[in-house]
């Protein structure tokens, strides 16, 4: 008679509730530190968020909710910088900062939720509170005395200069994105993580263009801010879209002898 021996298997969690949260809970200090962030979202706010986020998913905020918060901040930084004074523009730096920083635990909770639908949201009023920003600063820059360091000519136009750069940069990125060579990945070439996020920050993220409003606005005033942005913005755009040109036209161009028989 042959002796059969059963093996205990451990049994799988199927409770629908218990499961998501348990998926949320190993995503969560993934999901604020993407592959594809600069530095500053990685080291300046990574190191934390991903706590920040288990905090707002226990009390069941949305990433709506968060991204509305951090609009609300970025508001506040707008008025501080409208003030035009030292003081003003260091405490509407701080919290610049932390709307940055809501920013990516919303971006954190909508990963971990898995409902990127929730970006759009929290697009809209991205870009709705980086333009707030930049009316605060140029507002703030009729206040500094005049023949300072800084974009010479009038703030506003230069302001709306900077802010139709960054809408061309990210309406040609979501094109690419959108397209047959965008869609398929593009393996890296760079191992090094710290020296792949520093390539990355050339393009001048959003963590980077915060940094620098933040850093250059509370040391130098709005017009050193706008000057920074445009000449880092159109060497940024360059870099971005040569980039896509030539991964374009490496995926266009078949690889020797990988011709069709």
């Amino acid at each position: 008679m042959v002796r059969v021996r059963l093996r205990r298997r451990r049994a799988k969690l199927n409770v629908p509730e218990a499961a998501g949260a348990a998926a949320r809970n190993r995503a969560a200090p993934h999901a604020v530190r993407h592959r594809g962030d600069g530095l500053v979202a990685a080291y300046a706010v990574g190191g934390y968020a991903p706590y920040l986020v288990r905090w707002a998913a226990s009390r069941g905020l949305a990433p709506e909710t968060v991204s509305g918060i951090s609009f609300c901040f970025g508001a506040l930084a707008a008025v501080w910088f409208s003030a035009g004074s030292r003081d003003g523009t260091i405490a509407g730096a701080g919290l610049l900062y932390v709307s940055f920083v809501l920013d990516c635990v919303g971006g954190g909770l909508a990963g971990a939720a898995g409902t990127p639908w929730a970006a759009w949201p929290a697009g809209v009023l991205g870009r709705a509170k980086e333009a707030a920003v930049y009316a605060g600063l140029a507002a703030g820059a009729g206040a500094e005395p005049p023949g300072g360091p800084g974009f010479a000519g009038n703030a506003w136009a230069a302001a709306v200069a900077a802010l139709v750069l960054l809408s061309v940069r990210q309406t040609l990125d979501v094109s690419y994105a959108s397209s047959r060579y965008g869609g398929r990945p593009r393996p890296g070439r760079l191992r090094n993580e710290v020296a792949r996020r520093a390539v990355r920050a050339l393009a001048l993220p959003a963590g980077e263009r915060f940094a620098l409003i933040a850093v250059t606005a509370a040391l130098a005033g709005a017009r050193v801010t706008f000057g920074v942005l445009l000449v880092w913005g159109s060497a940024a755009a360059a870099f971005v879209l040569a980039g896509h040109a030539r991964g374009a036209f490496a995926r266009a161009v078949p690889a020797p002898g990988s011709a069709d028989r």
